[in-house]
């Protein structure tokens, strides 16, 4: 399911968002191509707490039932590649997950292999 289909936004913000997405690949083609993506994997009651815990206002309304959803649709795009794909390169880009479920904000070693791991991802493509 994507926003639309979810309610989150209606026929018309769906249309301008498929309006811009063809525009900006008419526009700009090859340089907008994604070459890589990082998955940021985490729960999503964690999302939640640190949603929470930034307490950003305009993330106030968010619900547990909408990142619930989020993260079943993430999981199956970049990890069960069982979602439909419009876009035949999408289909091949390569997927570097990481557990961000874990606490790296305050763990150096955590982070070094985050940074290990993003850096031979990279190099890699």
């Amino acid at each position: 399911l994507n926003l639309f289909e979810l309610g989150c936004i209606n026929a018309t913000e769906w249309a301008i968002y498929q309006d811009w997405h063809s525009f900006l690949v008419e526009q700009f083609g090859h340089r907008v191509e994604l070459q890589g993506i990082i998955y940021l994997r985490s729960s999503p009651q964690k999302c939640m707490e640190r949603l929470r815990r930034r307490g950003r206002h305009e993330e106030n309304e968010v619900k547990l039932d909408y990142l619930d959803k989020l993260h079943v649709q993430h999981e199956r795009w970049l990890v069960e590649k069982s979602t439909e794909i419009h876009f035949d390169k999408l289909k091949k880009v390569p997927v570097l997950l990481l557990d961000a479920g874990v606490e790296f904000q305050s763990d150096p070693e955590v982070q070094e292999q985050f940074i290990t791991k993003v850096k031979n991802f990279l190099d890699a493509l």
